[in-house]
């Protein structure tokens, strides 16, 4: 039996074996399901399967073997593949192992097998087309994880100063204030504390980007879980950005007790941004409500903002990646839109949950809801 028809005609056989190696070379704590070990691996086969079974000339040949096939413009299933296993937290190590492994897999199941008991001179040929078949989606893989790992790098430097940006201007106010205050004695003390709560929470974020960045770089995002008290986060958060923005009203609402075990930087981050993203896309001189209420075994954060309601098809698009990068260059405010991916990032690694409802008379609600005890996350 010839090689293409093997795979073919054995693909879940095939695919057992690959998705067992996968599991075994996952990182650390990982639980990835059946279909995301497996993930494109079939597309994969199935697209080998059809170049093997595809006349190819000596030209052909050549070219393939330069890694000079021409691009279609369309994401191939190996670069969906490396996609994948970059979001995972494999590394490149562990995502060229899979196609080492694939290929030795096939071929001793093949060379085992009574299909290929002949060895006859296609046979030959179809171990060389196969070869090259899997080379040409390693070659794939590994430049997309390398395009990914280059763009992240610009994406976290963009991060970095999304998150920076209001602290900053706390600092610059407070600084300008003092400057010019004649009688400090009645304001420079609550001013200063306030100036040192940014300057701390700039640090903590600098201290932390590194931890954030290998989230998408390959090792998982790291949660330094503890006591917390999402009240008093978001009430601090609340008078920062009251003490720059004074065109803007704030409202802080708090009902039951909003303690939990999270990471507290991240939750203050969590805040921080969508209060940024309502200044933003809310109306100018508008209300912004942040809200804290704690249940039994959850405590719900909402922001709420009036404005231009968010189309129903694009609410769940708001939070990727793709949708929010490389604006900079249209926004006056320099504004990245970062700010609702990191949330949703943030959230889904307290094992919460995120959603927006969005109308002309109930406005721009986000709301967040953090489990009290993530208990199955790694301190």
């Amino acid at each position: 039996m010839r090689l293409h028809r093997y795979i073919a005609e054995n693909m879940e056989t095939i695919l057992k074996e690959w998705e067992d190696f996968a599991r075994k070379i996952q990182p650390t704590g990982g639980d990835l399901a059946v279909i995301d070990l497996r993930d494109h691996a079939h597309k994969m086969l199935d697209v080998i399967v059809r170049d093997m079974a595809t006349e190819q000339s000596e030209s052909e040949q050549t070219t393939k073997s330069q890694g000079d096939c021409p691009k279609s413009g369309v994401a191939t299933a190996a670069e969906d593949h490396a996609e994948e296993r970059l979001g995972a937290g494999f590394s490149i190590r562990l995502l060229v192992a899979e196609y080492r492994a694939l290929r030795a897999s096939v071929l001793r199941l093949w060379l085992k097998s009574e299909a290929s008991r002949a060895h006859s001179t296609e046979h030959v040929n179809d171990m060389i087309r196969f070869n090259e078949a899997i080379d040409q989606a390693l070659a794939e893989s590994v430049t997309r994880y390398s395009e990914s790992v280059t763009e992240n790098s610009g994406i976290f430097v963009g991060m970095l100063g999304h998150d920076l940006r209001s602290p900053l201007q706390v600092l610059s106010f407070g600084a300008a204030k003092l400057k010019k205050m004649e009688d400090a004695e009645n304001i420079a003390n609550p001013l200063g504390a306030m100036m040192i709560g940014s300057v701390h929470r700039m640090k903590e974020m600098l201290d932390n980007l590194m931890d954030f960045t290998e989230s998408r770089l390959g090792t998982g995002l790291k949660i330094s879980l503890g006591n917390a008290d999402l009240a008093a986060i978001s009430h601090q958060l609340v008078e920062e950005f009251r003490s720059v923005h004074h065109e803007h009203r704030f409202q802080h609402l708090v009902s039951g007790d909003c303690t939990g075990t999270w990471d507290r930087l991240r939750v203050a981050q969590i805040c921080q941004n969508l209060i940024s993203n309502a200044m933003q896309h809310g109306v100018a001189s508008g209300e912004i409500v942040v809200a804290c209420e704690g249940s039994e075994d959850n405590v719900i954060l909402t922001v709420k903002n009036d404005g231009q309601p968010i189309p129903v098809s694009h609410q769940q698009e708001i939070f990727e990646l793709s949708n929010r990068r490389h604006h900079a260059q249209d926004n006056p405010n320099k504004n990245l839109g970062l700010g609702l991916y990191i949330v949703r990032e943030l959230v889904t690694a307290h094992n919460g949950s995120i959603h927006v409802e969005s109308t002309h008379s109930a406005g721009t609600i986000f709301s967040v809801v953090l489990p009290r005890a993530p208990s199955d996350l790694v301190r």
